[in-house]
C-alpha cells in the first residue's frame, strides 16, 4: 500500500479516508518508519485518534477536513499539521516525542469548539503554529493550559479570535509571538503562570486587543530570558506582568500599552530597556491602576546598580509624590508628606531646606532694612541693621544685648517687627533641623 510506504503521497485534492489513516498507525508494526506523510488531501469522515499509541509519524499537509481532528491522549513520534483547514484539532494529554506542526492551519471552531486545545499535552521538542488563523465562538481559540514543551513555540504571525490561553504552560526555549494579532472579549493572551526558559517576545507588529478585559495577562509567570514588548495591547487593562520574574532585561516601549499596565511585584535584571526614565515615571503615576512601592524600588535599585545616583533620587522623589497623591495616608501623615515634600523633597534633596533658610535670612533682612529702619522703629546704621536681622533669625546665634541697634517696642510697627522676627526665627529652626534631618536620613521612608 502506498500510504504505508513512507514515501509523501500527495492526492491532488482527491478523497483519503479517516479510518484507513487510523488503521495505519494502529497497526503501525507494518508501516515504515516514517510513518504516514499525505499531502493536499480531503480527508473523508473523522479522524479520530483518541488513545492511539505508535511510535510513527504523521504529515497530513495543506488537508481539508470537515469534521474536528480527534487527538485526545494519541501518542506520536512527531505530527506535521501544516496548512490543514478544519474546523478544529483536539489533543488534550496529546504526547508527541519530538515536533507539532501547525503552521499556516485554518481552524474554526464555530461555537462548539475551540479551535485548537492542547490541554495537558506534551510535546517534546518545539511545537510552531506559525501564520495559522485560529476561530472560535467560545472562550479560547487556542487552549494550551499546562502544555509542556522541550524547546520553543512559535505564534508567530498568528491570527486569533478568541483567548490564547497558556496558563501553567512550562516552556523549554523561547515564546515567539512576533507579529500575532489576538482579538478576544476576555484576555487575548492568557499565561498565568507560565514558565519559559528563555525569552519571551510580543513584538514585531504584534496585537492584542481585549473588548472586556485584560490584553495581555501572565501574572505570576517565570522568565528565564528577556521580556521583549513591541507592537500594541490594547484593553481596561492592557498589560498585567504583576508578579512576574524576569531573569534578564524588560523591553517595554512607551506606547506599547493602550491601558492600564499592572507592574507590581514584577522584577528584572538591568535597566529597562525601550523607555527613558521620564516614560517609566510617567507609566508608573499614570498608567498603573493603584500606587505600588515595588515598581519605584526596583527600578531605583536597577539605576542604583548602574551607579545612576541622581536617577535614584529622581525615582524616589517620585514615589513619593505617587504616594501623596494615591496612596493611603492619614491625615497627618498626609500633612507632614506635604511639608517634607516642599522641604526637603521627601528626604531625598535636603539642600532645599537650605534654601528656605536663606530665604527667611533675606525675609529678616528685608523687614529690619526696609520696614523697621524707614519706620523708625530702629535707629542704627543699615550695616548694623543687616547684622540685626541675621543674628535675629539665625539659629544658634544669639543676639548680643549690648548692641546699638534695638526695636523699640513702644510702637506699633516695632511690636510687629519683634513678633515677626520671632515667627521668621521658629521657620530658621525649622528649615535647619529639616536639613539636618534629610541629610542624616531620618525623614526618608519606605512606602
Amino acid at each position: 500500500m502506498e500510504l504505508a510506504s513512507g514515501e509523501w503521497v500527495d492526492f491532488e485534492g482527491d478523497v483519503v479516508s479517516a479510518s484507513l489513516i487510523r488503521d495505519l498507525l494502529v497497526d503501525s508494526d507494518q508501516l515504515d518508519p516514517r510513518g504516514v506523510r499525505v499531502r493536499n488531501a480531503r480527508i473523508d469522515g473523522q479522524l479520530d485518534l483518541c488513545d492511539v499509541d505508535t511510535k510513527r509519524p504523521l504529515a497530513l499537509r495543506d488537508c481539508v477536513a470537515e469534521a474536528p481532528l480527534l487527538l485526545d491522549r494519541a501518542h506520536l513520534s512527531a505530527l506535521d499539521l501544516t496548512g490543514l483547514v478544519a474546523p478544529a484539532v483536539s489533543a488534550p494529554w496529546l504526547k508527541v516525542d519530538h515536533y507539532l506542526y501547525l503552521t499556516n492551519a485554518q481552524l474554526n471552531g464555530g461555537a462548539d469548539d475551540w479551535a485548537v486545545d492542547l490541554g495537558e499535552a506534551c510535546i517534546g521538542s518545539h511545537l510552531s503554529m506559525s501564520g495559522a488563523q485560529l476561530l472560535s465562538d467560545t472562550e479560547f481559540s487556542l487552549n494550551a493550559h499546562k502544555l509542556r514543551t522541550g524547546s520553543q513555540v512559535y505564534l508567530a504571525g498568528v491570527h486569533a479570535v478568541g483567548t490564547v490561553r497558556f496558563d501553567g504552560a512550562r516552556l523549554g526555549g523561547n515564546l515567539r509571538c512576533d507579529g500575532a494579532v489576538l482579538t478576544a472579549d476576555g484576555a487575548a493572551f492568557l499565561g498565568v503562570d507560565m514558565h519559559v526558559e528563555d525569552n519571551v517576545f510580543f513584538h514585531n507588529g504584534f496585537r492584542a486587543r481585549s473588548e472586556n478585559y485584560i490584553a495581555v495577562r501572565i501574572r505570576g509567570s517565570r522568565i528565564g530570558g528577556q521580556l521583549v514588548l513591541g507592537g500594541r495591547a490594547t484593553g481596561l487593562t492592557a498589560l498585567d506582568v504583576k508578579h512576574v520574574r524576569v531573569g534578564m532585561e524588560v523591553f517595554v516601549p512607551a506606547d506599547f500599552a493602550e491601558g492600564l499596565v499592572d507592574l507590581d511585584g514584577l522584577t528584572y535584571s538591568g535597566l529597562p530597556r525601550e523607555s527613558g526614565l521620564d516614560e517609566w515615571l510617567e507609566l508608573l503615576a499614570e498608567k498603573t491602576p493603584r500606587y505600588a512601592s515595588q515598581p519605584y524600588l526596583q527600578l531605583a535599585a536597577a539605576h542604583q546598580a548602574a551607579g545612576h545616583e541622581r536617577d535614584v533620587r529622581r525615582i524616589r522623589v517620585a514615589q513619593q509624590r505617587d504616594l501623596l497623591r494615591r496612596g493611603r495616608l492619614s491625615r497627618s501623615g498626609r500633612l507632614w508628606h506635604r511639608v517634607s515634600g516642599a522641604t526637603v523633597g521627601f528626604g531625598y534633596r535636603p539642600a532645599t531646606a537650605l534654601l528656605w533658610l536663606l530665604a527667611v535670612l533675606a525675609l529678616s533682612v528685608g523687614l529690619m532694612v526696609g520696614v523697621a529702619g524707614p519706620g523708625g522703629a530702629v535707629r542704627c546704621s543699615t550695616v548694623e541693621q543687616i547684622g540685626h536681622a541675621l543674628s535675629s533669625a539665625t539659629p544658634l546665634v544669639k543676639p548680643d544685648p549690648a548692641q546699638r541697634c534695638q526695636v523699640a517696642t513702644t510702637t506699633g510697627l516695632g511690636q510687629f517687627v519683634v513678633v515677626t522676627t520671632w515667627v521668621l526665627q521658629l521657620l530658621a529652626w525649622a528649615f535647619a533641623t529639616l536639613f539636618v534631618a534629610g541629610f542624616t536620613g531620618l525623614v526618608r521612608k519606605n512606602a
